[in-house]
């Protein structure tokens, strides 16, 4: 119902005052609008059950262009199950993704990430899996980061090559595959050879302007959020695993970082690339103007998205060695 009610109103809103950006379609505001009203009315202060409910019960199937072409299956990399996501017709794969899903630390899973990691996987000709990693709040910090730790050193005991891995991520994953990088550094681990961030969750303080600058052209209900204490518990906000932008990033290997234009925590990227670039490293960021939160996972047609997967691929070929 409150979805139904939202989507009432803006378009009411629409026809009177036109969209509320000038390059978003029907669909594209549509969708942004059910998706802000859904992650608010399964939420009540933050607290996340009613989502992680519904998501628990979630089995989608693959978008029909892709049926055939990738298969995804349960696994296990360390101790940390999730999905994995294999091209079918005996493909060589570029590489090994190891991707950390987003939903700020309190929710999300394979599941909710499987249409889009599927895509990834194929566009960029790789093998991905995706890890089920504890969430907050039965799980705060730094269950997470152990998790997504266990499971990356977990893929080289397999006998994947770190030179063959890389990390991705969406939002608080986004956040949380540059938290890993800054430990595997930190511990001497060996390196992967490149991430992939999509609108990463790097300041769980909430301290960007862009919270309410963008608040009319995202989904995300932030706006009057204080820190996130559901996964922050006790620790520091500020502790680089925690808010990555806070990090020292000298020794890590190059970072590709994409960021909507209209979306609520781009200046989490904006100051994650500051810090990347400051510290010597290999770093590109690329702003989609009109865009909002994660919006390769929300609008898969749209043309942004056609150019964020193909950026990506481009940056797999790039750091994969022949």
């Amino acid at each position: 119902m409150a979805v139904l009610i939202a989507m009432v109103e803006r378009t009411v809103r629409r026809i009177i005052r036109g969209p509320i950006v000038p390059t978003w379609t029907w669909s594209v505001e549509m969708r942004v609008v059910a998706f802000r009203a859904l992650i608010m009315a399964s939420a009540e202060n933050g607290d996340r059950t009613k989502r992680r409910a519904m998501e628990a019960k979630l089995d989608p199937s693959l978008p029909r262009d892709l049926k055939g072409l990738v298969e995804v299956r349960p696994g296990t990399v360390g101790s940390i199950g999730g999905e994995w996501h294999v091209r079918k017709g005996g493909f060589t794969d570029r590489a090994t993704i190891l991707y950390l899903h987003g939903g700020a630390y309190v929710s999300g899973n394979p599941a909710t990430h499987r249409r889009f990691v599927a895509r990834l996987a194929w566009e960029t000709h790789t093998r991905a899996f995706v890890a089920d990693y504890r969430i907050a709040p039965a799980h705060p910090y730094p269950a997470a980061l152990d998790d997504a730790l266990d499971c990356y050193l977990g893929l080289i005991t397999t006998g994947v090559e770190p030179s063959s891995i890389l990390l991705a991520g969406d939002s608080a994953g986004g956040g949380l595959a540059t938290a890993l990088l800054l430990r595997l550094r930190d511990e001497e681990h060996p390196l992967p050879a490149g991430t992939i961030l999509f609108s990463p969750y790097t300041d769980l303080e909430h301290s960007g302007a862009s919270l309410f600058r963008n608040w009319e052209t995202d989904y995300l209900p932030l706006s009057d959020a204080g820190p996130n204490t559901f996964y922050i518990g006790d620790a520091d906000p500020r502790h680089p695993y925690i808010s990555p932008m806070y990090g020292e990033f000298h020794g890590i290997t190059p970072m590709l970082v994409f960021a909507g234009g209209k979306e609520m925590i781009l200046d989490d990227s904006l100051r994650l690339v500051a810090a990347a670039e400051r510290d010597g490293i290999e770093v590109e960021l690329i702003v989609e103007s009109d865009m909002f939160h994660v919006w390769p996972a929300v609008v898969p047609n749209h043309p942004a998205t056609a150019r964020t997967l193909a950026r990506s691929s481009d940056f797999v070929v790039s750091q994969i060695a022949d």
